[in-house]
């Protein structure tokens, strides 16, 4: 049989068709943290899961401890190629992804990380503004942050009342309202801040019930009292945007399918480590007390001038800074 000209290049792209569809992907996944920590375990989970649903096709090798990326230099690391995909946490950025990084604030009050996350991944797909920051990467997944509370060495904060003079281990968000009650926040690495409680050089620190187990503190605070800190949400893993370009469709799909998954297991798992954290705490003595609900709406309502600010601020890069505070506020009265 004669092919013509027109059957033969017909055949060609068939082949070189089949051939795409069935090439291998192999990636490389990086990450700060350990694969025994919360967010490795789900990471983990998420390669093995991501392997059986391509059939194999795509396989990824994980980087963990920060042997490629740092937390706060993450989506830059990335998209400059340092792996083809990451662990990022854009809200720890010195500048730059202003919604990304300034949003999460405005969760001030919410006690619960699964309605954060439900809010936050409403607002990116309703607002193009968050996408659009994060150039030369392709999100796969977000984190919510477990509400952080006091930790304190001598006596437990039950009343505002109870702030003044303290001085708290706290980030810098929360130092304006500390001052509000009276209290010092005090701005350490918190790898420094053990020694610092142990020693008395700070009264307390703000921080989620894991901390009393994986940073010990339990072994040093005696109480532990229930003043919700929220920590929002942000996205938490990404593909370098180029490597993105390159996978067929259908293994594009694979991913986006577990952007959701990936997010439910992170905040699953940091859930039980969050359990472990406050058993630990009981073995160790801590005293659990609960902070009555209108002073958490007090201490709450302290948040609200400076993230004004901050919205305004967003506002005048032409975000919309204060109309997705509103919608965060608004979410949170429902």
């Amino acid at each position: 049989m004669t092919l013509t000209l027109r059957t033969t290049t017909a055949i060609a792209l068939a082949l070189a068709a089949t051939h795409a569809a069935a090439q291998d992907f192999t990636l490389t996944y990086a990450s700060p943290y350990t694969e025994t920590h919360p967010y490795g375990q789900a990471d983990a989970e998420w390669i093995a899961r991501i392997e059986e649903q391509t059939n194999g096709r795509v396989e990824i090798t994980p980087y963990w401890g920060g042997t490629l990326v740092t937390s706060r230099e993450g989506v830059d690391e990335l998209a400059a190629g340092v792996a083809d995909m990451a662990y990022i946490a854009p809200i720890y950025a010195r500048s730059g992804y202003d919604m990304n990084r300034l949003v999460p604030g405005m969760f001030y009050g919410y006690t619960d990380p699964a309605e954060v996350l439900e809010v936050y991944t409403g607002l990116v797909e309703e607002y193009p503004q968050f996408t659009e920051e994060l150039q030369g990467v392709h999100v796969l997944g977000y984190n919510v942050g477990t509400p952080m509370h006091l930790l304190l060495r001598e006596a437990p904060v039950e009343t505002l009342d109870d702030l003044q003079g303290l001085r708290i281990r706290s980030a810098v968000d929360f130092i304006g309202p500390l001052a509000t009650f009276g209290a010092e926040g005090v701005t350490m690495p918190m790898t420094e801040t053990f020694p610092a409680l142990e020693r008395g050089v700070v009264d307390g620190v703000i921080a989620p019930y894991e901390a009393l187990k994986s940073l010990s503190f339990g072994d040093v605070v005696g109480y532990y009292s229930g003043l919700p800190h929220s920590r929002g949400a942000y996205p938490s893993r990404a593909m370098n945007q180029s490597v993105w370009d390159s996978l067929p469709q259908d293994i594009q799909a694979v991913f986006d399918d577990n952007v959701d998954w990936l997010s439910q297991r992170t905040m699953e798992l940091s859930q039980v480590a969050e359990d472990a954290g406050r058993e630990y705490g009981e073995e160790q003595g801590v005293v659990f007390n609960e902070i009555a609900p209108e002073v958490q709406a007090e201490y709450a309502a302290s948040f609200e001038p400076s993230i004004r600010e901050v919205a305004a601020e967003l506002d005048a890069m032409g975000k919309p800074g204060t109309e997705v505070l509103e919608a965060v506020r608004a979410a949170h009265d429902e």
